[in-house]
């Protein structure tokens, strides 16, 4: 059973999530100014910082067995709080190119091990108002740099505010650990172990944390070609990993270079932009909040297609050449509303979709998730600076429909398992 109590710092910890993720779209113009850089440059801090939040998502099934959910967010809260107060004091861009590396692990820390805590022990319900406080972050994010710009004219003073938010948070997972201890520390020894019937697929993961006296410990090359191969062996991972591959990149692409889609293409203001770009991640909270209140009834399937309905619509309105004033907001709105119940839903069928596999699957998909938040709106920056910045939406587009496919596929996976 989790407390009321727990379920506030469950929640507060996804604030911590989001709060960075909205501030480097909004800062970019003025960072690159700054120091003199392509619109692409902001590929270094995107590759690195999804190279260390790679590596914590894929390992953090191991990490967690071993430290347990609470002590993996407290570190990992801590580790994003003081790359991002390294971003408020970089004089040079590499020094914010070196602070993205314990940025992207502390970030994949807290969300590989609160969307394996949320599945496992909450509902549908849960999961999508647990990413509907990621979006309370990452709506506050732009604002707070927003009027660190316009106020202040230093988009490093946006940073040192969420710096001090996270590392004042960190203080508080770490007098609120005992309560995480309450609900993992109920689960027996037999409870840890898979009570499904064991598979080709499960065997393999369960032999290598057999006791030494029973089986040696198998080499960490041998693990990592045993993970790997799962990902082509277990029905449907590997299309689900693509899901999130694609929809992040199509919510990394919308969020990250809206901003500048809006101010140098479409001649927004400053402060309109990062406004409408708050929009975006406002309605993404919003529609969390609206999804979960009855997506237990709808089920999980029906709100995905929903929102790929929504979110197609905003996509149209944020092109259409007229009344840029009123139909980009309404169309990052839309865009936002559509997007909310993806990440989560997908998630949330996860233990249904892979069972006792399902903590590694979740790591994986984190993984590959991290993946595509720096490939793909990277790939969208350097086509448009060549061509177009009007291509901006059409990358988010492009990434939506490679979403739909692959969801599509899971989907069946899904409904065949019930049968």
């Amino acid at each position: 059973m989790v407390s009321s109590l727990l379920l506030l710092i469950i929640y507060l910890a996804y604030i911590s999530l989001g709060l960075p993720d909205g501030l480097m779209g909004v800062a970019w113009p003025d960072i690159r100014t700054q120091f003199m850089l392509p619109m692409t440059a902001a590929g270094f801090l995107s590759i690195l910082g999804t190279a260390g939040a790679t590596v914590s998502s894929f390992s953090s099934g191991h990490i967690l067995k071993r430290i347990g959910t609470g002590k993996m967010v407290l570190f990992s809260c801590m580790l994003t709080g003081i790359a991002i107060f390294g971003f408020s004091v970089a004089w040079v861009f590499p020094v914010m190119i070196l602070f993205s590396i314990p940025h992207g692990i502390g970030a994949g820390g807290v969300d590989s091990a609160l969307n394996h805590f949320v599945s496992k022990h909450l509902t549908s319900r849960h999961m999508n108002w647990l990413h509907a406080f990621w979006g309370i972050g990452a709506s506050i994010g732009p604002i707070i740099m927003t009027y660190s710009i316009l106020w202040t004219n230093r988009w490093s003073n946006g940073f040192l505010i969420v710096a001090v938010i996270q590392l004042g948070l960190a203080v508080l997972f770490y007098f609120t650990l005992p309560e995480w201890n309450k609900v993992e520390g109920k689960r027996s020894k037999t409870d840890e172990q898979s009570i499904e019937p064991q598979t080709p697929m499960t065997s393999e993961i369960n032999d290598s944390i057999e006791p030494e006296e029973k089986k040696p410990k198998p080499s960490f090359f041998a693990r990592f070609i045993t993970g790997f191969l799962l990902i082509f062996r277990q029905h449907g991972l590997f299309a689900s990993m693509l899901t999130f591959f694609f929809y992040v990149g199509a919510e990394a692409t919308v969020g990250f270079w809206s901003a500048t889609y809006l101010r140098d293409f479409r001649g927004v203001s400053t402060e309109s932009a990062g406004l409408w770009v708050a929009i975006f991640y406002g309605s993404i909270t919003a529609g969390r909040i609206l999804f979960g209140s009855f997506v237990e009834k709808i089920g999980t399937s029906f709100a995905i297609k929903s929102g790929i309905v929504i979110s197609l619509l905003g996509l149209v309105l944020l092109v259409f050449p007229i009344s840029t004033t009123v139909l980009c907001p309404i169309g990052l709105a839309l865009i936002g509303l559509g997007f909310a119940p993806m990440f989560p839903c997908v998630m949330q069928d996860t233990p249904l979709r892979f069972g006792s596999l399902s903590a590694t699957a979740i790591g994986y998909q984190l993984g590959m998730a991290n993946i595509g938040y720096t490939v793909l709106p990277l790939l969208v920056a350097a086509v448009s600076e060549r061509i177009s910045l009007s291509l901006i939406p059409l990358g988010a587009l492009l990434y939506l429909v490679g979403f739909i496919v692959f969801f599509l596929l899971i989907d069946r996976v899904r409904i065949a398992s019930r049968d």
